[in-house]
């Protein structure tokens, strides 16, 4: 077994270097089809390595993601578009396939712990974080808030890595992964916060941080709405043709994120609030089953 995963990653590094220089003998490039394959070849001989050594494929697929990036790595993936939308694809699916496997009623009867874990997640990490970087003798420098910036960030998790690391152990159904998902959702909102003030910290944009709560609160309110009166009937038709539930599952995820988007609200989010509003559906289990393929594929 261990040979034929030694001939296996010596197989792919062997067809890297076709990917590598896969445009230079076309007159039309396909760019963002290279970076995929560069990618996928590069986390394959990460991932196989990784086997081989037993160290953790989530680590592995960072390193792959360093070693092709354009800042540390060799930058064979350079682009910032194409890897911005290799990843929010990947993370839509992901957060799509949470929400469908998301228990209300549980992470409701977990509301008192949730919002205390999530308010004072927060505000206690940023206080660590200001008295740290204070004792380091870290200067704001130009006077722009930089202190404050950089211990926002740290207090500040990815959704990405903590969810997918969930996920794999089977702990996101769990009163600690509820609690955990739970902040991660805080986060968000105290992302919002930041964002809607951070133009001017002198003088706080309030109207705009209103805006988005209320823009927020829209999105949840219609996306809800719609899967009481309008979604049943529309799944209930097409329940017995496997391609069409798909499809439209994963329409209905990107008709989120699109007004998410719209909105100027995260897209990520409307991930999740698409796979919350149909989790109580009788096909959630058959869609979490096709779309998982998908979304390995780009996360």
């Amino acid at each position: 077994m261990r040979y034929r995963n030694v001939l296996i990653t010596v197989f792919l590094i062997c067809c890297f270097p076709v990917y590598l220089f896969a445009d230079q003998g076309s007159q039309v490039s396909h760019h963002l089809i290279t970076s995929i394959g560069i990618s996928i070849i590069t986390a394959t001989v990460t991932a196989f390595l990784g086997h081989l050594f037993k160290q953790p494929l989530l680590l592995m697929y960072i390193a792959a993601g360093t070693i092709i990036g354009p800042n540390i790595g060799f930058g064979f993936v350079n682009s910032q578009a194409e890897i911005s939308i290799i990843s929010e694809i990947g993370l839509i699916l992901l957060l799509f396939m949470i929400g469908l496997e998301i228990d209300v009623k549980k992470l409701i009867e977990s509301g008192k712990t949730l919002i205390l874990s999530g308010v004072l997640q927060f505000v206690i990490c940023v206080g660590l974080g200001l008295l740290f970087f204070s004792f380091l003798d870290y200067k704001n420098g130009d006077g722009s808030f930089g202190l404050i910036y950089l211990t926002i960030c740290v207090a500040l998790s990815s959704t990405t890595i903590v969810v997918k690391v969930l996920y794999s152990k089977f702990e996101l159904d769990t009163l600690a992964g509820h609690i955990t998902l739970g902040v991660l959702i805080f986060q968000d909102i105290w992302a919002i916060l930041f964002l809607s003030i951070q133009p001017n910290l002198a003088n706080p944009e309030v109207t705009g941080m209103l805006l988005s709560f209320l823009k927020g609160f829209l999105l949840i309110l219609v996306s809800l709405g719609l899967s009481k009166y309008v979604l049943p009937r529309v799944f209930r038709s097409i329940a017995k043709v496997p391609e069409l539930l798909l499809v439209s599952s994963l329409g209905w995820c990107f008709l989120v994120c699109g007004a998410a988007g719209y909105l100027n609200l995260s897209i990520e989010m409307g991930a999740l609030i698409a796979g919350v509003a149909i989790s109580t559906f009788p096909y959630n289990v058959d869609v979490i089953a096709k779309v998982i393929n998908i979304r390995d594929f780009f996360v």
